[in-house]
């Protein structure tokens, strides 16, 4: 059956976290690419031995059998010090709820001549949305600094190991002996999610892939990464050759005509794909909106919801039963509520709590508001009145949001997250399911803290608390967020009543 989509009249309809999706994504290519920089020649998908190939590799983005951008990595040797530079460019064109949409990513890497990571600059553009940042490696430690909305921040994160670009993991993996049924642990950093990630790769098996028009002989590999199972094919340089995404996206390696010519027919007018069904689930036999409904209770199937965070005084899950209840608003903590659950007051690269504006917007908003309750209320009542609803598929800031006045729901969640915090309201930020319209899709909203307990309050929706509709799988900003891509395409709900 075909799901029934929302209209494009509703405009409370938002798509959450798709550039989180395609970027992550993206990098499990283990290439982010887009437009070059300079002429270079192109490396030979064919060629054996070991070793980095310099030159060109072309990717194009295939969702479902249409094409929606293309990738380019390329690679030069540096001038001076020895090692590597990696110039890894994604360009994204498709559509979401019939509006046009775009993603621009850039990861400039330097490695030494082992491939081990040394510096890191990115750039993220989609819409009025744009991060910038650079990150320098000490040892097992990363100093990074991220710019968004006019502000510098900066952060030192430990890691366990040394840290691999995903980009150069294929490359890395090259080194190691290849055979059929050997595994291999590898722990990647992300820029965009600032995160750690465990990537486990089995080799399946070695054989003909057609590329290009030809055959070549490649590694299949099964790669196991934040909740998904992907396989991919690579040569023995550890270049990248076919590489599935999830969600329907596959990336194939290509000759520079063909990937370019992806991107251009998309810009000559022709509609881009709109990814945002593969993200939605139907549920039939419910009302258009379940609003002041008391409870919903949903079979699950498809997807064990055991490692997400679904249990709390709103939601219960036994065996494959999920309830959800409407909790009562309860009394508000007066403010500054202290003691805080950890975290709930803090300022983050992307939540900044601390600056000036944000904090006199909090004020202006919030009046002589008491409590923690009566901030949410107003602060959402502020928001419903200011903020411009717009898809924006880009990394969420708080400030810039406060700038632009435009946003989806991941930006509604972190300005609300960081305007409640500046008042000593504990703040988390909540991420899941909405439902409207008989289908559910992904959403974020936010809790806030009361003498009751946490509280589900939506400002991009307007509701206090939210209505049962919204079901939650995790807390945080996109390096928690990567979870929900496990569930892209399994997860599926059934009314139990």
């Amino acid at each position: 059956m075909t799901p029934r989509l929302p209209s494009t009249r509703m405009t409370r309809w938002d798509l959450i976290g798709l550039a989180c999706v395609l970027a992550f994504g993206a990098a499990l290519t283990h290439h982010l690419t887009g437009g070059p920089r300079g002429p270079a020649p192109m490396s030979d998908p064919a060629a054996q031995g070991p070793g980095v190939a310099l030159g060109s590799e072309w990717m194009g983005l295939h969702f479902k059998g249409e094409r929606v951008g293309l990738m380019h990595l390329e690679k030069t040797a540096r001038a001076q010090g020895g090692g590597y530079r990696y110039a890894l460019r994604t360009n994204l064109r498709f559509t979401a709820l019939g509006r046009a949409q775009r993603i621009d990513l850039q990861v400039d890497a330097d490695l030494d001549a082992a491939l081990t990571l040394e510096a890191f600059d990115f750039a993220l553009g989609a819409g009025p949305a744009r991060l910038t940042g650079h990150g320098h490696v000490e040892g097992r430690a990363i100093e990074l600094s991220l710019d968004t909305g006019g502000q510098t921040a900066t952060r030192r994160i430990d890691l366990a190991h040394p840290p691999v670009l995903r980009a150069n993991l294929g490359p890395v993996l090259s080194q190691q002996t290849l055979a059929v049924g050997k595994q291999f642990v590898f722990h990647t950093f992300d820029p965009l999610t600032q995160r750690d990630q465990r990537v486990e790769i089995t080799v399946l098996g070695r054989g003909p892939l057609a590329v290009m028009g030809r055959e070549v002989q490649a590694w299949r590999l099964e790669q196991r990464v934040g909740g998904l199972v992907l396989e991919g094919w690579i040569n023995d340089r550890g270049e990248m050759l076919r590489q599935e995404l999830g969600m329907g996206l596959v990336a194939v390696r290509e000759t520079e005509t063909e990937a370019r010519w992806g991107l251009t027919e998309a810009r000559a007018g022709r509609a881009a794909p709109d990814l945002m069904r593969a993200t939605l689930i139907e549920v039939p036999g419910l009302p258009p909106s379940l609003a002041g409904r008391a409870r919903l209770t949903l079979q699950v199937a498809g997807l064990d919801l055991a490692p997400f965070k679904v249990d709390d005084r709103r939601q219960a899950l036994g065996g494959d039963t999920l309830v959800i209840t409407r909790e009562p608003v309860g009394a508000g903590l007066p403010l500054p509520v202290r003691p805080a659950p950890e975290g709930s007051l803090a300022a983050e690269p992307l939540i900044q709590v601390g600056h000036p504006a944000i904090q006199a917007a909090a004020r202006g908003a919030a009046g002589d508001a008491p409590d923690s309750v009566a901030v949410a209320r107003r602060l959402v009542a502020w928001m419903q009145r200011t903020l411009t609803q717009q898809l924006v598929p880009g990394v969420p800031s708080a400030l810039e949001t406060l700038q632009t006045k435009v946003g989806d729901c991941n930006e509604h969640a972190t300005l609300f997250a960081a305007l409640a915090r500046s008042l000593g309201v504990p703040t988390r930020i909540a991420v899941g399911l909405v439902y409207k319209d008989g289908v559910f899709g992904y959403h974020a909203w936010n809790e806030v803290l009361t003498g009751d307990g946490w509280l589900s309050v939506d400002p991009t929706w307007g509701q206090i608390p939210a209505d049962v509709g919204h079901l939650r799988l995790v807390y945080g900003g996109l390096d928690q967020q990567v979870a929900l891509l496990g569930a892209f395409g399994r997860l599926k709900l059934t009314v139990r009543e």
